[in-house]
């Protein structure tokens, strides 16, 4: 397969709601890889005439940000270096297009073997892009940000809610005497215990009961608590009065499911309350380097790609021609 046939959708999740049922019908008969995060919806296929095939099947498709040839793989080489993440550089989003990849692999079928060399390809460039223009910007995950603020050693457990895809890249950096893990899917949380066991072997974890009254329960004895749900203004008047109602003093929340719709909400006023956008907020105001840095890594992406679109071999420029190419980027 050529690079000029490589198509690309992308949906901001926070805008865009896609049912289960959305993504099956859009990678349906293994026609369009799809990859789904927190934050936004991938879908990759091969020729114009599968991506008119997708926005037959997909309503919302004509919405979606469209790229084709080298911007597609541009897109997909600064997504899965993290630089469309809203926390810029992340590293978490790497191992979940990888993740996303395999699963679509393992099922054999047309589209997987055009695009395999392609994504091989896409995953030596990412790396590259890591160890170059990323190599000195720091720990760059939405774990190692929650770990900052709450600090290490608590004087007692971290409740950590929710069991998805956030919460597994958060859990393996809480520092704490005791991880205690509730989600109103228990099988998921046990799953996610095991994964924390995994990379920490010492760690105490403990997998609270699926009950609404066993969450409140753990408000009332945590020292600092950590969301990785939606708000939900049904449940967020309890978990807040469990909380006040602690005999301990001092701890953190830090919500990752609340955004700039907390003024307003029962959370306001809530002290010791970290917000996601509050957490963008601090991450806004850190170095010129750190930007600097991102800078040159989308023009990394950007220029990897023109190679790229030159043929799979192409490491440098070889001629005025292909020269010319690199003028459209922009510095």
């Amino acid at each position: 397969m050529k690079l000029a046939e490589l198509q690309v959708l992308h949906f901001d999740a926070t805008a865009f709601r896609l049912t289960p049922a959305d993504l099956a019908a859009a990678g349906g008969l293994q026609q369009a890889w799809v990859i789904s995060t927190c934050q936004r919806v991938v879908i990759v296929t091969a020729g114009r005439a599968a991506r008119e095939r997708i926005n037959d099947r997909l309503a919302v498709a004509a919405r979606a940000q469209c790229f084709s040839g080298a911007d597609a793989y541009a897109f997909l080489l600064r997504f899965a270096c993290g630089l469309e993440s809203r926390l810029a550089g992340e590293t978490e989003i790497f191992g979940q297009i990888k993740e996303s990849w395999r699963v679509f692999s393992a099922a054999p079928g047309l589209l997987s073997r055009q695009l395999d060399s392609w994504v091989q390809l896409l995953f030596k460039d990412t790396k590259e892009v890591r160890a170059g223009p990323l190599s000195s910007l720091g720990s760059a995950s939405y774990g190692s940000q929650v770990r900052r603020l709450l600090g290490a050693g608590a004087s007692g457990p971290t409740l950590l809610v929710g069991a998805g895809q956030l919460a597994q890249t958060v859990a393996p950096w809480l520092e704490t005497t005791e991880l205690l893990l509730w989600n109103r899917s228990r099988e998921r949380a046990v799953e996610l215990a095991r994964l924390v066991r995994e990379r920490n072997p010492e760690r105490a974890c403990r997998v609270l009961e699926e009950s609404a009254e066993a969450e409140l329960a753990a408000w009332t004895s945590a020292a600092d608590v950590v969301l990785c749900v939606p708000a939900d203004a049904g449940r967020d008047a309890q978990r807040i009065a469990a909380w006040r109602a602690r005999s301990r003093e001092g701890g953190r929340i830090v919500h990752l499911g609340l955004g700039s719709d907390a003024a307003g909400s029962h959370w306001q006023g809530v002290v010791g309350l970290t917000s996601l956008t509050a957490l963008f907020d601090m991450l806004r105001a850190q170095s010129d380097q750190r930007s600097l840095q991102l800078t040159r890594a989308r023009r990394a992406c950007a220029e990897k790609a023109v190679l790229r679109s030159l043929g799979p071999s192409a490491t440098q420029a070889h001629g005025w021609e292909d020269l010319a190419a690199f003028a459209t980027i922009s510095p």
